[in-house]
């Protein structure tokens, strides 16, 4: 979960309000406490917002530089381990309790009217509250792979073994996620509401009660202003609220999404994807990781999908039937993420048999099919794989099925389930050891 935390004093509210609009304007969600007098204090409240927050701003100021209570923000934000943005309002000199808490911090000066290092500052805000809550796309642009397995049985474990706030969003027309999770009448009961993953598109009957649901016309698309859908009215929890378990929910899909594939207007397409990815930026505040399930096909969805992923994850079977998948997955990088915009590609072997070695497995491993594929596929294969397992099979469940049920890593039993799910939480900590190399803390 991420927000960035605005230290300041009342004097300073006017800058205050610039800083906290050009985040708005980023999508990037911030905090910062309202005083009623010239003197803050630092209370319970000042100190849960900070150890929430994926970074402070300090804006030093001379009435700042003169507060115990800015200065005891500053100390817990340092004491906690919180990252420290100075932004510099006047040119002081600092005290050596200021210059001690500072001498990690970068500064970027606002003194001046044009704020030179506004954009700067926002910029590196933008990157530290991404980081704090990472977008993995499960993809592969060929069907039959296990995505839909991955995505929720791997991101289930991770969330079992964290017990952190995960976010499922599930991208693909054919809507095989949510099928897993949920009944066809609860499926279809929440689409017919808005309730699914076209809200966050297009406005709609979540957020509007004068805008039809974008579902009905695949030839229209609405360019009204539009409202980010509260998280709350969007998600499926598809294990209990607890705040001792985390959470982890579920954004439906529905075969609705194909309306893009219809669309020829440009504009209104440019107008989907910034909304999603207003949508992407104001839920990293409320989780710990958000996982998309794709489509396997190479598309708008495809497209704006890449525009929002921090990391990949590809499941493949152990045969050469997958390289084609994964090349075109490279080619699909190389046009729409070149150079630094690439995420990074993890791959994992999925349906592999237990009884056998699998000469397929061991050549990828060795770097045998790494210029064929385009890429290091050597060194992106995860050591773990997902062997075959009669309970992973995907079955729509009946009405009234807790969904949390359908997940290995909490209710297989028999001969096998142990290992399923110590093989499950294997491959869920090394992929967030992946993750964790990435975006280092």
């Amino acid at each position: 979960m991420s927000h960035i935390y605005i230290s300041y004093h009342p004097q300073d509210v006017d800058r205050l309000f610039v800083v906290h609009e050009a985040l708005r304007k980023q999508n990037v969600a911030d905090e910062f406490l309202t005083y009623t007098g010239d003197q803050p204090q630092f209370t319970e409240t000042n100190r849960q917002a900070i150890s929430k927050a994926s970074a402070v701003v300090c804006l030093v100021s001379a009435a700042s530089l003169n507060s115990q209570t800015l200065l005891a923000e500053a100390q817990f934000a340092a004491e906690v381990g919180v990252p420290i943005f100075t932004a510099i309002l006047d040119p002081l000199k600092l005290t050596s309790n200021w210059a001690a808490l500072f001498r990690r911090s970068k500064d970027y000066h606002l003194s001046h009217e044009t704020m030179p290092d506004l954009s700067a500052l926002i910029h590196d805000l933008r990157s530290v509250y991404e980081t704090e809550c990472p977008v993995v796309s499960v993809m592969n642009l060929k069907g039959g792979v296990g995505k839909t397995t991955v995505s929720s049985q791997v991101f289930g474990a991770l969330q079992a073994e964290r017990r952190n706030r995960v976010l499922l969003i599930d991208f693909d027309p054919q809507f095989n996620l949510t099928q897993f999770f949920l009944s066809r009448d609860e499926s279809d009961r929440r689409t017919a509401g808005d309730q699914s993953v076209l809200s966050l598109f297009e406005p709609g009957l979540l957020t509007s009660t004068v805008h039809p649901s974008p579902a009905l016309d695949w030839a229209h698309f609405n360019d009204a202003i539009f409202t980010v859908p509260k998280i709350e009215d969007v998600v499926r929890p598809l294990i209990s609220p607890d705040r001792f378990e985390g959470a982890l929910d579920l954004i439906c899909g529905q075969f609705e999404l194909t309306k893009f594939a219809f669309l020829d207007n440009a504009d209104a397409l440019t107008l989907a994807e910034q909304n999603l990815r207003r949508c992407i930026d104001r839920y990293r505040r409320d989780y710990d990781l958000i996982v998309i399930d794709t489509n396997p096909s190479a598309s708008f969805l495809t497209r704006v999908t890449l525009e929002v992923t921090d990391q990949i994850l590809a499941p493949i079977l152990p045969n050469e039937y997958a390289l084609r998948g994964l090349r075109l997955l490279d080619m699909i990088l190389r046009r729409f993420s070149p150079g630094d915009a690439r995420p990074d590609v993890s791959v994992i072997f999925n349906g592999v048999p237990k009884s056998q070695q699998n000469r397929f497995e061991e050549d990828a491993r060795d770097a045998v099919y790494d210029r064929e594929v385009g890429f290091n596929l050597s060194k992106a294969l995860l050591t773990n794989t997902l062997y075959q397992s009669s309970f992973l099979g995907l079955k729509t469940p009946p009405d009234g099925v807790d969904p949390a049920s359908r997940l290995a890593v909490r209710s297989a039993r028999g001969a096998f389930s142990a290992d399923l799910k110590r093989r499950l939480s294997e491959i869920a900590m090394e992929l967030e050891s992946r993750l964790s190399e990435r975006n280092p803390s």
